[in-house]
């Protein structure tokens, strides 16, 4: 082998290592491991009118994240709202309020619970600002929201009882399968530690379903009644602290 070639080699040699070595370099300071503790509000919402208040809760959350690759990885997650998520059940009662005198009223507020979830993220990493995008398979706690009472109009002595509900088919205490979406904006404040922000979006795959009946307790005749599916969404906003390890 020619000198020239030699030198060739040993340089085309030296560069591929250096590059290993700067690769390597690169690999070690990315985290391979996640974890976020977050808390902020979750909002519920849905198509039609809602017979639950639209009002956020508390909830807060904790993640874990392991990146299998540098920009993807495999999370999961567990949760909870810290507040029962009321109903609308004064607002159900005002249409009564101004011809009937209402007894007797009552609402049965079962709130979500705990939740859980898993999937797949996918991260973007700068110097100093990090975004994750993750997209998973939810279990969120199905609600139930129950407003009963007694209407009496106030030129007769006829009594009738009047009744929303809202569920899902699983019992209460049961899980909703749900698609979540979500993205989280952090920023390194100290070494490892990052400042973050996130948005959730939590869509369950089932409908909840609405029903409403009032009945005449005279004659035991349904005088109105309905049955109606409708979809629930969820959005959470939260903010945290996230240990990149």
């Amino acid at each position: 082998m020619k000198e020239g070639q030699m030198r060739n080699l040993f340089i085309t040699m030296l560069a591929v290592g250096l590059l290993g070595i700067t690769n390597v370099q690169a690999q070690n300071r990315i985290s391979r491991h996640q974890l976020d503790i977050t808390t902020g509000v979750s909002c519920h919402f849905q198509n039609g009118k809602s017979w639950i208040s639209l009002s956020p809760v508390p909830a807060a959350n904790f993640t874990y994240t392991f990146y299998v690759f540098p920009h993807w990885g495999l999370f999961s997650s567990m949760g909870a709202t810290l507040m029962i998520r009321e109903g609308n059940g004064d607002n159900l009662r005002k249409p009564y309020k101004n011809d009937h005198f209402i007894e007797k009223a009552y609402d049965l507020d079962d709130d979500t619970g705990p939740s859980m979830a898993f999937g797949v993220a996918y991260r973007l990493n700068k110097p100093v600002w990090d975004v994750q995008l993750r997209l998973g398979y939810y279990l969120i706690g199905a609600e139930e929201h129950d407003s009963f009472f007694y209407i009496k109009e106030k030129n007769s002595n006829v009594v009738r009882t009047v009744d929303y509900d809202q569920t899902f088919s699983v019992e209460p205490g049961g899980f909703v399968s749900a698609l979540q979406t979500s993205v989280m904006l952090s920023r390194r404040i100290w070494r490892k530690i990052h400042l973050s922000v996130e948005a959730k979006y939590i869509s369950p795959f089932e409908r909840a379903t609405q029903t409403f009946e009032k009945r005449n307790l005279l004659t035991g005749e349904v005088e109105d009644a309905y049955l109606k599916r409708v979809r629930v969404h969820y959005l959470e906003v939260a903010c945290g602290i996230s240990w990149h390890l």
